[in-house]
């Protein structure tokens, strides 16, 4: 595994160092959330989320639904029990030459070696990396409304992309995390919808069949027994 964390850790210096431009350190902070952004957006979402559970049709309604869903339970069960169960390092508290929001050095932690050669400075508190947060999202939202909107990937793939880069550019994550995040959020989503889906289509059939009858497939996009898609 030595090799693979040293090419992780060579396609990291490229992307945080190499690639390193002003307009980079501009742009990728943004796109992490960074200087108010994040409030701003999640306040956004939540408006349209709101107008869409109120004036929208079955469709939007329940794609709403399962956007909440998906990613609340993809961030806080799956990613946050694998941080604390891999507790990789952060980049930037292992590598003295790592740009954190384009600040070298900051946040860095000097190694404090125990007796079974661990370094023990660089697993505290809040550094742990491995899978990004903001990948599997990000790629779990983006697969939720392929689910229900095909075309909105041409606009929604491009922004998970951006969010994922941002995060080894501003030095917070390796591009093996970001890698992961994105795996894991794709497919929890898609797992967590065939999932729902099989269960209205079995259980939903027999205990409530006036609305079974009325809304017969939750997910457009997923073909489970031929059923028809929701308008």
């Amino acid at each position: 595994m030595h090799w693979l964390q040293t090419l992780d850790t060579r396609l990291f210096d490229f992307i945080n160092q190499s690639l390193a431009n002003p307009f980079f350190d501009w742009l990728m902070p943004v796109l992490s959330g960074n200087h108010g952004v994040k409030t701003g957006f999640l306040l956004l979402a939540a408006a349209a989320g709101a107008a869409l559970l109120c004036f929208g049709n079955h469709r939007a309604r329940l794609c709403v639904v399962f956007l909440a869903v998906i990613v609340t339970t993809n961030d806080a069960l799956i990613c946050n029990t694998i941080k604390h169960a891999v507790a990789r390092p952060r980049p930037f508290v292992v590598l003295p030459e790592a740009r954190l929001f384009g600040n070298v050095g900051k946040d860095y932690i000097s190694p404090e070696i125990n007796g079974n050669s661990m370094d023990m400075a660089s697993h505290e508190g809040r550094y742990r990396s491995m899978p990004s947060s903001h990948a599997a999202n990000w790629f779990a939202a983006t697969m939720v409304l392929f689910l229900f909107y095909r075309r909105s990937t041409w606009s929604v793939l491009p922004l998970a992309l951006g969010v994922s880069f941002s995060r080894i550019y501003n030095g917070v994550h390796y591009p093996g995390d970001v890698l992961v995040g994105a795996i894991i959020g794709a497919g929890y989503a898609v797992a967590a919808a065939v999932a729902i889906e099989w269960a209205w289509q079995t259980a939903g059939k027999k205990q409530f069949p006036h609305w079974h009858a009325k809304l017969p497939s939750l997910v457009p996009n997923l073909k489970i027994r031929n059923t028809p898609s929701v308008k």
